[in-house]
């Protein structure tokens, strides 16, 4: 009776391996993209406005990072978040 038990317990769980390996594959067959469908999105996509993208060519890495110097508080203007006592 035991050896019963531990060949459907080894059936069952060959079964189990065999039903993930076939799900497995299916998901990742399924993750490729598809040729077609990529270049319909591409051409739908809105055009890049031509300013925009002048102003980003236009801007040197030390004018970017000066820029960002600027945007970020100063001392006096961040406030203290510690709870009252």
């Amino acid at each position: 009776m035991d050896a019963l038990i531990s060949i459907t317990g080894m059936l069952v769980c060959l079964f189990g391996l065999v039903r993930v390996i076939v799900a497995y594959s299916g998901t990742t067959r399924s993750a490729a993209p598809d040729p077609e469908r990529v270049k319909r999105f591409i051409e739908s996509a809105p055009p890049i406005q031509a300013p925009l993208i002048d102003d980003l060519i236009a801007k040197s890495p030390e004018e970017m990072h000066g820029r960002a110097q600027e945007a970020e508080p100063a001392e006096e203007d961040t406030k203290d978040y510690e709870a009252p006592r």
